[in-house]
């Protein structure tokens, strides 16, 4: 385990935003931070490390501690909790509802959480970078994630972008430590389990549904319904409640990700890979339990027409691929899933009433790996302006970091030069002007030196564009 003493170099400081009496939280993203979180698993392409699947062998190995955690179906047997009137109502258990409802329960308010998550949800989050170590040792929560038994750490993530031959990055160099597999349930699990021990009023398995204003404040309607002067929308992507209340959802691309999952058995986990295709890039990670996920983030209307909700279509696209499709030597286990994987900003991400957090604020491409590390940051940002800290600063935050993210973002798939007149990616890169113009500034940010390299069941796509 990595201890919870870091250097402050290199990567850069840990954030300040932890402090519960701090209206100036960072909201700065981990790609912002600590190397390249929307380029983790990109490197220089200077080289051939030994984890290209060609240069793996299946063999013995133990597979994870699955005992350790607390599932949804243990959480589902928990006895309700009346809410009535809250001070707050938190929309939401994933990584930034649990943790603004921990925060602000620990401050001494009363706050609600509606937790809601399914049992056959698949959770693409399994992989979290190095920066969500310090984040855990500032909440005081080192010691219970260090209890999931079902969590590993990596070093290393491999790809094939920009270059045909897989080349890797190592986070030995990062004062954070390592990154870390992670069973989403469980982790998500401890944290609701810290909110509620910290005093928050937890319903878990919750089915919310209007949210709507009433003289004392914001009523939220659910088998226990709850009025709060303040509802936290952190239902993710959908933004369900800020919606609800005018705001708007700008849409930043038309991402959707069709995964499958395998049992691997005794073969080794293996390191994550992601491989860069002509309409899209694929993306291999081990799971607890001797699985592995692999999966092919695309656009939208790219489901429709290659047929990728279907095994056989899906199949024929893994096919085509240089590398990943020698992951796939596993047993399937269920179907084909698909997922809108888009990149949103929220406007406004906060309310006289209301206040967006996560996903639900500021939804990443999941490149950057950096969607649970920016959960627990906008959770303790939202918390210190719930406790009197100023709401226009917090939208500021978002809209500035929504804007390095929109360059970065087309920065970095500008490097996949392979596939230029590809849709795909010609939608996301810069034009030569603007490429070349901001290298230089992207690898500092990013901490890439050098030039660059030359939840849910099966959905009909169309629903997801």
């Amino acid at each position: 385990m990595v201890g919870c003493q870091y250097r402050h170099t290199l990567c850069g400081p840990p954030s300040a935003a932890l402090s519960t009496v701090d209206a100036s939280s960072s909201l700065k993203l981990q790609f912002r931070r600590q190397g390249p979180a929307i380029s983790e698993g990109i490197s220089n392409g200077n080289h051939r490390g030994p984890h290209s699947p060609r240069n793996r062998h299946c063999g013995s190995g133990p597979g994870p501690d699955s005992s350790a955690g607390r599932s949804a179906a243990d959480a589902q047997e928990a006895p309700m909790i009346a809410a009535g009137r809250a001070d707050v109502a938190v929309v939401g258990g994933g990584p930034a509802g649990a943790v603004t409802a921990l925060l602000l329960a620990r401050a001494g308010r009363d706050v609600v959480l509606y937790e809601q998550s399914h049992d056959d949800a698949l959770r693409l989050g399994e992989t979290l970078p190095p920066s969500v170590n310090p984040l855990l040792c500032k909440l005081g929560l080192w010691e219970r994630f260090g209890a999931l038994q079902s969590t590993t750490s990596y070093q290393t993530t491999a790809s094939a972008w920009g270059a045909a031959e897989p080349s890797d990055r190592s986070f030995i160099l990062c004062p954070y430590g390592h990154g870390w597999h992670v069973d989403r349930a469980r982790f998500d699990a401890m944290l609701v389990d810290a909110a509620e021990q910290a005093g928050a009023r937890v319903l878990r398995a919750a089915r919310v549904g209007k949210i709507s204003r009433a003289d004392a404040g914001l009523r939220v309607e659910a088998a226990e319904p709850a009025s709060a002067a303040t509802v936290v929308d952190a239902t993710g992507r959908t933004a369900r409640v800020a919606r609800a209340l005018g705001a708007n959802r700008v849409q930043l691309d038309r991402l959707v990700c069709a995964a499958r999952v395998f049992a691997i058995g005794s073969e080794p986990p293996g390191d994550t890979f992601i491989e860069a295709a002509p309409d899209g890039w694929w993306y291999a990670s081990p799971l607890p339990d001797q699985r592995r996920i692999i999966a092919l983030f695309t656009d939208a209307h790219e489901v429709l027409r290659s047929r990728l909700a279907t095994v056989g279509g899906w199949t024929d696209a893994l096919a085509r691929t240089e590398h990943v499709g020698d992951l796939a030597c596993g047993v399937p286990c269920g179907k084909i899933r698909v997922t809108t994987s888009a990149s949103h900003e929220l406007e406004p991400a906060v309310g006289d009433d209301w206040i967006a957090v996560g996903d639900a604020a500021f939804a990443v491409d999941p490149l950057s790996s950096g969607g649970v590390d920016f959960a627990l940051r906008s959770a303790s940002a939202a918390a210190d302006v719930l406790l009197g800290g100023d709401r226009s600063a917090y939208q500021k935050q978002i809209t500035d970091e929504a804007n390095e993210y929109r360059r970065l973002r087309a920065e970095i798939y500008g490097w996949e030069h392979r596939f230029a007149n590809a849709a795909f990616w010609s939608a996301r890169r810069l034009s030569a002007d603007q490429h070349f113009a901001s290298r230089a500034a992207t690898s500092r940010a990013v901490g890439i030196d050098g030039a660059a390299p030359s939840r849910s069941t099966e959905q009909d796509a169309a629903a997801l564009a």
